[in-house]
């Protein structure tokens, strides 16, 4: 609900019958790493953006813009187009007077999983 079911990095909204599909509450700071499970910790991502986010190809900068790892490696449209065509933009905001992702999961994320360095745009 806080991201109106649509994934915070490619705006993905699937429904079939009444019941979103694809869409996944991701936690940024791991829930078995002492990650609370609140919108502050949380992001919607699609099915695919959640496993790159856990996989640290995919992470976010403390001013909320999407990074992609250098490390990661797609050479057909499909890859740019999903991937790497992220690099640099902003990540949807939750709803007006939700918390957005705070700044210590943001980071944690950032030592923790993501594959640095990140690509530029």
């Amino acid at each position: 609900m806080a991201y109106e079911y649509c994934c915070a990095f490619c705006e993905y909204d699937g429904w079939l019958d009444g019941t979103v599909v694809g869409l996944d509450a991701a936690h940024v700071r791991w829930w078995a790493f002492d990650g609370p499970d609140d919108v502050a910790n949380g992001l919607c991502l699609c099915a695919i953006h959640h496993k790159l986010f856990d996989k640290g190809v995919l992470g976010l900068t403390p001013d909320r813009t999407i990074s992609v790892s250098a490390k990661f490696v797609g050479r057909t449209s499909a890859a740019k187009d999903v991937v790497l065509a992220l690099a640099e933009r902003p990540a949807r905001p939750p709803q007006p007077g939700l918390a957005p992702v705070d700044a210590a999961h943001i980071e944690w994320h950032r030592r923790q999983v993501f594959r640095a360095p990140a690509r530029s745009g």
